[in-house]
């Protein structure tokens, strides 16, 4: 896609460089919902051998909808360029210790390994972002592959509307996570 396009994804109109768009945006579905859908996994599904794996893709599918991020080519330097970002960022913590805090009250032990395993992929792009990205280099090898041609390829549209998707994402996990505990 070239210059002054329109995204076939997105229904946008794009003013990014060739090969950069959907390749340098803030990618993030808040990590409570990763951890709560993981959370939930792990309650549902007794078994390690199947609720881990099933958590660690769960991420994926909730990166795969519409999102809370910003468009653009500049990663998680563009992010922080935005006060939102640091509201989200914030809160998203401070839900997500609360809730950990609720799994480890209740010992629920795979429930919680289970959320931490669906916000695991999210790690590898703060190495990314850490490593190379701030450093103005590109990740080589199996963090190319995985964090930035895959995990990166199937979030399709992250702006800051999106934060209203994960917010009723974020009532209906919880609701869902309080009716089960």
């Amino acid at each position: 896609m070239g210059p002054s396009e329109t995204c076939l994804h997105c229904s946008q109109l794009q003013l990014d460089l060739p090969d950069t768009h959907h390749n340098g945006r803030l990618i993030l579905m808040t990590i409570s919902n990763h951890i709560l859908a993981g959370a939930l996994i792990g309650l549902a599904i007794k078994e390690p051998a199947l609720a881990l794996p099933l958590a660690f893709g769960s991420h994926f599918v909730l990166d795969a909808m519409p999102h809370f991020g910003y468009k653009g080519n500049k990663g998680y330097s563009e992010a922080l360029k935005h006060r939102l970002s640091y509201w989200v960022g914030i809160i998203s913590l401070i839900i997500t210790v609360l809730v950990v805090a609720l799994l480890i009250s209740n010992q629920l032990w795979l429930a919680l390994t289970a959320g931490i395993m669906a916000a695991l992929p999210d790690l590898l792009g703060i190495y990314n972002y850490r490593k190379y990205e701030k450093h103005g280099q590109k990740a080589q090898g199996i963090l190319k592959a995985v964090h930035v041609q895959f995990h990166r390829a199937i979030q399709w549209c992250e702006r800051p509307w999106g934060i209203y998707i994960e917010i009723v994402t974020f009532v209906g996990l919880l609701l869902l996570l309080i009716s089960v505990i």
